[in-house]
């Protein structure tokens, strides 16, 4: 079977294949990696065997598919823990260190929010340190600490938009 009739005839099960797993992966990407896997089960069909080649392909489309999520997924995990280590990193627990709860608006912060911003920014503490203090998963504290993150940057922003206003009406 030539490339052009193997695309043309299996494209339908390629897409049927790729659509379940679209929300993942970009559908374009899935549908290249089913068309690895067609080829992939063109290379190694046996038809000697009493199996269909669509039933040997659809097992050849779907794990190429499979494993693209697969590889996403462990490069999305890499890129969280990434992201943690730069948050977590001296330089930037600096930036924050000699502030206080003052830099919140209305002090908007739940108690549990207060104590890890006290144990996390100005003590030092790790996530594991302070999610045994509290009594409470360590995923919840770094949740916490995510959200303080977001907290402070809006704060700032406002902040460098109350100066821009006030400097304007000056």
């Amino acid at each position: 079977m030539k490339m052009e009739e193997l695309y043309q005839n299996y494209l339908p099960l390629v897409k049927s294949i790729a659509f379940r797993y679209k929300h993942r992966v970009s559908f374009e990407d899935l549908i290249q990696e089913g068309f690895l896997g067609l080829l992939e089960a063109k290379e190694r069909f046996d038809s000697s065997k009493k199996v269909k080649f669509s039933t040997y392909a659809f097992y050849w489309i779907k794990k190429k598919i499979l494993e693209t999520i697969q590889k996403e997924r462990i490069q999305s995990l890499d890129s969280v823990e990434l992201n943690e280590e730069i948050l977590e990193s001296p330089i930037i627990e600096k930036t924050y260190e000699s502030e206080d709860l003052e830099i919140f608006p209305g002090k908007n912060l739940t108690s549990l929010e207060q104590k890890v911003f006290k144990l996390y920014f100005q003590e030092g503490k790790t996530l594991s340190q302070i999610a045994k203090k509290l009594g409470v998963h360590r995923e919840k504290v770094r949740q916490i600490k995510q959200l303080l993150l977001r907290k402070i940057k809006i704060n700032q922003k406002l902040t460098e938009n109350l100066y821009a206003v006030n400097r304007l009406s000056v």
